[in-house]
């Protein structure tokens, strides 16, 4: 009689332990596992960023603008290119020697504002004898714009410029001196001269 107690109790007592250890073992490896992903997450307020909203990233802005504003302003001389005809537009004469331009100048008969083409920062400003007044503007895209021949620097080295700010005035300078005032362009794209008119054509405001 008490054998068949004994083994009747025993085999449950055996199962209802088993469950409790299988249910305590489940809860210990479930806190475990939240508290790792909680060490691993950031949380962010409701009143931050409301239910069913999505964070997005703002894009910089990489567009290109012309350096003026006056729509008077006309090419004077073009980007020197070895593979186009008729290149003696494109080539300065200063000193017996002939030189090919790596940029473009622009006039308008009378001395005009000039304009940072994107977002940058002034790493170079300078004062040449022969090519006037240079102002250099590294981009947020690492890109370099170059302005040349001007008469006025409104920047020092250093300064953050917005897109569209005014950074110099156009002047005149020894290496073309025909031009008498204008603006000498260039833009340095991963490291390389490239023709602006081009890149303007593709990031036009």
């Amino acid at each position: 009689m008490i054998k068949k107690f004994i083994n009747k109790y025993f085999v449950e007592s055996v199962l209802v332990l088993g469950l409790v250890i299988l249910c305590m073992v489940s809860y210990i490896l479930a806190n475990s596992l939240n508290k790792s992903m909680d060490d691993d997450m950031v949380y962010i307020s409701n009143e931050v960023l409301p239910s069913k909203s999505i964070p997005v990233l703002k894009e910089e802005d990489t567009s290109y603008r012309r350096p003026y504003n006056d729509e008077n302003i006309k090419i004077v001389k073009n980007y020197y290119d070895y593979q186009k005809e008729n290149k003696e537009d494109t080539i300065s004469y200063y000193e017996n020697t002939y030189i090919e331009n790596k940029g473009v100048d622009y006039a308008n008969g009378k001395k005009f504002d000039v304009i940072a083409v994107a977002d940058g920062i002034v790493t170079k400003v300078t004062n040449d004898d022969i090519v006037g007044i240079t102002i250099k503007i590294k981009h947020n895209d690492n890109n370099i714009s170059s302005y040349q021949s001007l008469s006025e620097a409104k920047v020092q080295e250093g300064d953050m410029i917005n897109k569209g700010e005014v950074i110099g005035v156009s002047g005149s300078n020894k290496l073309n001196e025909e031009l008498k005032d204008h603006l000498h362009f260039e833009l340095y794209v991963n490291d390389k001269l490239v023709n602006p008119e081009i890149f303007f054509n593709s990031f036009e405001d």
